[in-house]
Order: C-alpha cells, then sequence, then structure tokens
C-alpha cells in the first residue's frame, strides 16, 4: 500500500465509526457494540473493505454486519459529505474474526501467566514452610548434625 492509500484508509476508518456511532439509527445496529477496526482501500480508491467487530452472539455479529451492509449506501453519502475525493470508494462491510483471534490469544496468554504465578506462589510457600522444631512436636529429639573430617581430596579422615 502506499501512504496515500494508507492515509484514505485511516480517515475512511475514522469517518465511518463516527457516522456509525452518531448518524446511523438501526437499532439492528448497537453502537456499543459494533466497532470499526481497520479498513483497506483498493490502490485504485473505488473501492473500501471495512472490517468491523461486532461483540455478542453470532446471531447478533450477522444481524449488525447485515444492517451495516444494507446501510453503506447512506453511510457512503453521509461519507461523501464529510471526506473531500475525487471518488467516495465504494464500502463493503466485512467482519473482522483477527480482532477475535487476538482476543483469544490474550486471553490464552492471561491464563497461562495465572498458572504460572500460582504455581510459584505455590512453590515459594513450600519453601518458605520447612519443618521446623515446634512442627515436629513436643517430645521429638532434635537431629543430631554430623561432623566428619574431611581432607582436601573429600576423603573421610
Amino acid at each position: 500500500m502506499s501512504r496515500r492509500t494508507d492515509r484514505v484508509s485511516r480517515l475512511v476508518q475514522q469517518t465511518v465509526g463516527e457516522i456509525v456511532l452518531q448518524r446511523i439509527s438501526d437499532p439492528r445496529i448497537d453502537p456499543a457494540k459494533v466497532s470499526i477496526t481497520r479498513v483497506e482501500v483498493s490502490e485504485d480508491m473505488t473501492r473500501a473493505k471495512v472490517f468491523c467487530s461486532v461483540m455478542g452472539t453470532e446471531a447478533e455479529q450477522r444481524t449488525a454486519l447485515r444492517a451495516l451492509q444494507h446501510a453503506s449506501g447512506r453511510i457512503q453519502d453521509l461519507m461523501m459529505h464529510q471526506i473531500s475525493l475525487r471518488h467516495t470508494p465504494v464500502l463493503q462491510f466485512v467482519n473482522d474474526i483477527r480482532f477475535k483471534k487476538t482476543l483469544t490469544t490474550l486471553a490464552l496468554i492471561q491464563g497461562a501467566m495465572d498458572e504460572i504465578r500460582q504455581a510459584e506462589a505455590a512453590e515459594a510457600a513450600e519453601g518458605a514452610g520447612e519443618v521446623g522444631p515446634e512442627e515436629r512436636g513436643a517430645d521429638a529429639e532434635p537431629e543430631a548434625a554430623e561432623s566428619t573430617d574431611v581432607d582436601l581430596f573429600g576423603n573421610e579422615r
């Protein structure tokens, strides 16, 4: 992608996000659950693939995506009045599964880190909980330390 298409992609993403949030009044589109994650504009700038993430069940995701695709003409018209481009790109709304995969990966990493922390805490508790004289019992004999004489070569004398 060129720098120009990158700039146009960011501008379209910001504008479409604002339109979905503020100007669309379709009850199937809940602005609190729909987010525009990224936009890919074609090199000739006639088409824009708008990637959306919809939080909710599969049915809610499909319904919101269909509603966005149905409202794409209206969104494109509103966008045309906010952005000055020679040609307003035709919008195509697509479900962004990459975003959901990222969230799943982060949740797995967090779970693994929690397990590691729990294992480290358990090891620290075991290491700190060595058996002391008070845990052995009052009538237990203290352990005698063996002393042996060893020369420089490790041989007992």
